[in-house]
């Protein structure tokens, strides 16, 4: 232990022993360290970008070395308790020893998560949101002018009629044409459809067709481009701000002006190049394969070219670019949250009942759970799971008043008490839960589907109110109901 450490140790000793009592100084220092050394051994170690992230023998690796230390500083932990050695309580005792407990363990658990941030990190390092959808767009754009005598075909159209008041709100699809191959040589003309539209939904959809052909003043062609991505660029159309190219864009840039004869030999060459960019050590060529009757457009690019290795590696890339996304971060968040809150209620309430009460608890917990589902299973009710937690929370909740009035320390009563601290953090969650089912019950039962229910932006809300609230039990309610159940003579 370094000396800073050792003064650091004596004086919190001395002056302040509730906060040296939890450790919370060696954590600390011992976990940041470690933090940072995993940061940097996963930062040198090997990364295959184009191949399977290693991530889970990283993590699987990290939760074995968490758990060593979670025992370590548990059996320092065990050395000493302000709490159970009747030292002097102050009225915060319980608020301040939660947070230094859950600070501690959220480091610990923090370990666990370094690999997959250095590798996402790494990732984005190597390949940016601008290069990859310029290479995406390369890719298909040289494929359309190599092939832009197969993927020159027709234009699908729709012949559209606008109405004065289309009741549907929508689109209204009077016939479609079955897709049928027409032309001498058997190769496939687009299918068109008569469409209805009202004139709110005919202005909105006007403005993403590729183009217009105006028959009169109630008819028009719209006409859509033949498909010419192959490539799905995942998540690259969300956060990229360089765009993917469209199919009218690959039609004009390609298609509509074809390449020389000469120009064709050095589109080619790069576009070799940038397939072994993200063949990941695979030869690039074709696939090859005879021409069927029926094959359209894309079956022929797909066939002759490594496309889907291609698309798959650039999809390997973006998921561990976008691991930490907008769209996947409050999922990690929740993830670090509640697993560290789990066992910091647990720590916490070890370190203030009796071994045998913890124990005790835990069995009287799982057991309940069990039976409560057994129930609801054989009543084919098992909606209403989240009521019956409810109901549990305030049972624990109600006996656990019954501390201030008790002459000796029962079992019975810490276990009500446990199971109470246990579920106080997530009770304004497991209410929102039980509205939730409520509701969806009803609103299905009147619109016989669950489309246009919306309540889940109402969540965030209440997870926020969960640890609200139970902070400020803890410094009101909780501490004075442990000191005072501890107090209490035994039976």
């Amino acid at each position: 232990m370094p000396g800073f450490l050792k003064r650091a140790e004596q004086k919190l000793l001395l002056n302040k022993p509730l906060i040296w009592s939890t450790r919370v100084h060696l954590v600390l220092y011992y976990g940041i360290l470690y933090n940072l050394l995993l940061a940097g051994l996963s930062y040198l170690a090997p990364l295959d970008v184009l191949g399977d992230t290693n991530e889970e023998y990283w993590i699987s690796f990290q939760i074995i070395i968490a758990a060593i230390a979670g025992i370590i500083w548990l059996i320092y932990l065990l050395r000493f308790n302000v709490f159970k050695k009747y030292g002097t309580i102050k009225p915060l005792h319980a608020l301040t020893t939660f947070l230094l407990y859950f600070v501690s363990t959220g480091i610990i658990v923090l370990s666990v998560f370094i690999y997959p941030v250095v590798e996402s990190v790494r990732v984005n390092l190597m390949y940016s949101d601008i290069v990859l959808v310029q290479d995406i767009n390369n890719l298909t754009l040289k494929i359309c002018q190599l092939e832009h005598q197969v993927l020159n075909r027709k234009w699908g159209y729709d012949t559209v009629a606008v109405v004065e008041n289309g009741k549907s709100g929508g689109r209204i699809i009077e016939h479609e044409a079955i897709y049928k191959d027409t032309t001498p040589d058997g190769a496939p003309i687009w299918s068109h459809a008569l469409v209805a539209m009202d004139t709110a939904t005919f202005n909105s959809t006007l403005a993403g067709i590729d183009s217009v052909v105006k028959l009169n003043d109630t008819m028009y062609l719209f006409y859509n481009t033949p498909r010419l991505q192959f490539m799905s660029g995942y998540m690259l159309a969300v956060y990229s701000k360089e765009k993917l190219l469209s199919s009218f864009d690959l039609y004009n840039r390609a298609l509509k002006h074809p390449p020389t004869e000469a120009a064709m030999h050095t589109i080619a060459k790069e576009l070799n190049e940038l397939e072994r960019k993200y063949l990941g050590g695979k030869k690039a060529g074709t696939y090859g394969g005879d021409t069927q009757p029926d094959e359209t457009p894309g079956d022929y690019i797909l066939k002759h070219y490594p496309l889907v290795d291609i698309n798959n590696n650039i999809t390997t890339i973006t998921s561990k670019k976008f691991d930490f996304s907008e769209r996947h971060l409050a999922e990690y968040i929740r993830l670090f949250y509640y697993f560290t809150l789990g066992i910091t209620l647990l720590i916490f309430i070890f370190r203030h009942t009796t071994v045998q009460t913890f124990f005790l608890s835990l069995l009287v917990g799982v057991l309940l759970l069990i039976l409560t589902t057994m129930i609801l299973s054989f009543t084919n009710n098992n909606s209403a799971i989240m009521d019956w937690i409810v109901c549990y929370a305030l049972l624990f909740f109600a006996r656990s008043i019954f501390t201030f009035s008790s002459t000796k320390r029962s079992v019975v009563n810490g276990i009500f008490i446990n199971l109470f601290v246990f579920m106080a953090p997530v009770f304004p969650l497991l209410v929102f839960g039980m509205f939730y089912e409520w509701n969806e019950k009803r609103y299905y039962a009147g619109h016989g589907n669950y489309e246009g229910f919306f309540l889940k932006q109402y969540l965030p809300y209440a997870e926020i109110a969960g640890p609200v609230l139970f902070l400020v039990l803890l410094a009101t309610y909780i501490n004075k109901l442990y000191r005072r159940w501890y107090s209490l003579p035994e039976n």
